[in-house]
């Protein structure tokens, strides 16, 4: 190597020694800048904005501008709903316009920052995400009927959970009966509790009527009432307004109805129920008279003439007994009997309406009454009412509609029954 390559070399090794000391460390890049929202301990500063009051998840979630039922959210701070939450949508731009900031997806119940579009993660919105979805466990589930809770809404009324008020949207009492009473029986109410059961079922009728049932069971409602407002738009579709909105109908067609429509849309099938000729009741009469056409020996005419005879095959765990009331006279006016029907509240015996010997029923011979419905009033203009028997304190509660009282059993026992929900005696 000549000279003036050394000088090069040289002059290279100063001018490098000059830019960066030999052993110090390459400079930093620059750091980026964090949004607030991402900065650790942060809190979205407008979740004192949201009001609780006004928030009700009952109706249908759809967004009140477009009419849209999917990708919607809840404004927190005024109730209503939107869809969407990206640039442009309707709930960004109801943030702009209103400085309304907080907004939860009813689906998922996560909640965003709009417009800024970050997500809230706080544990001061679990008691909305608990009213907006209700969950249980088996554990839960377990003590519904051993352990009464007591309950408070953020509008200060009490209520307890499974025994809370049903709106009556427009001549539904007929359907906030049965509902009242499909939600007394264990095995129908703990297998809609836990969603997971029927996550494969895409069945509205399905999907709402475990909505309603968590609804009335859950000890975090913002209410001390619920609305069945999405279950009875479902009825509607999948009846056919066979069953709708503002006119009456038959509370014992309608159980029929649905405990029918619910068990084919879970995957089951129909079978043919047996036939039944009900015959006239006397004035007063015990209710065991009524049974005694199933006790194998009554002979019931069939209207070509045939005589047939009734027993049950076995007994079930649980019992529905209907009383027919309501009959059409000869100028097809509907006619009601409105004799009183004697019974217990507790341990009818059924031992002689079975084929089987009581030790051989695999099920008790005796049934606690669990509910009990009534019509008021004239044939096509009365309301319907329900007893029911809440186990958890073992006491008797008036429902109709949102009101929820107590009642002595006494009072029941010579009610103008129409339709009751037996349990076979495990006690």
């Amino acid at each position: 190597m000549d000279g003036g390559d050394e000088s090069a070399v040289g002059a290279a090794d100063a001018g490098a020694s000059a830019c960066q000391p030999c052993g110090a460390p390459a400079p930093a890049k620059p750091r980026k800048r964090m949004r607030p929202w991402e900065e650790p301990g942060f809190r979205c500063p407008y979740l004192d904005t949201i009001n609780r009051m006004i928030l009700d998840f009952d109706f249908e979630k759809a967004c009140s501008v477009t009419g849209h039922d999917f990708n919607v959210y809840a404004c927190l701070v005024c109730g209503k709903f939107f869809q969407g939450r990206g640039t442009h949508t309707q709930a960004y731009t109801h943030s702009l316009q209103e400085s309304h900031h907080v907004y939860m997806n009813l689906q998922d119940g996560r909640t965003y920052c709009l417009p800024d579009g970050y997500e809230v993660v706080d544990s001061s919105l679990r008691d909305i995400q608990n009213m907006l979805d209700p969950k249980f466990t088996m554990a839960s589930i377990d003590t519904l009927d051993r352990v009464p809770v007591y309950a408070r809404g953020v509008d200060g009324s009490d209520y307890m959970p499974g025994l809370i008020g049903l709106n009556n949207i427009r001549h539904t009492d007929y359907m906030n009966v049965v509902l009242q009473a499909l939600a007394r029986v264990p095995p129908l109410r703990d297998f809609f509790l836990l969603p997971e059961n029927y996550a494969h079922i895409k069945s509205p009728l399905v999907l709402e009527f475990g909505a309603l049932m968590r609804k009335m069971w859950s000890p975090h409602n913002f209410k001390g009432q619920v609305s069945p407002h999405e279950l009875l738009q479902a009825i509607m579709h999948v009846s056919g307004n066979r069953f709708k909105i503002g006119t009456q109908a038959d509370p014992m067609e309608f159980l029929t109805w649905l405990l029918n429509a619910l068990h084919t849309d879970l995957g089951g099938t129909r079978k043919r129920g047996s036939d039944a000729l009900e015959r006239n009741i006397l004035p007063q009469v015990p209710l065991i008279t009524c049974l005694s056409k199933f006790d194998g020996h009554t002979t019931q005419e069939m209207m070509n003439g045939d005589q047939r005879r009734y027993k049950l095959t076995r007994l079930p765990k649980y019992l529905i007994v209907h009383i027919k009331r309501f009959s059409k006279n000869t100028q097809q006016e509907i006619e009601k009997n409105p004799t009183i029907v004697n019974f217990p509240v507790r341990n009818l015996e059924m031992a002689n309406f079975t084929e089987l010997a009581p030790d051989a029923c695999g099920t008790p011979t005796k049934f606690h009454l669990m509910c009990s419905i009534q019509h008021d009033g004239l044939p096509e203009a009365g309301s319907y009412r329900g007893f029911v028997h809440f186990r958890a304190n073992d006491a008797w509660y008036e429902v109709q509609d949102l009101h929820v009282n107590g009642v002595h059993p006494q009072l029941i026992s010579v009610s103008e029954s129409y339709i009751q929900v037996w349990r076979a005696a495990d006690d």
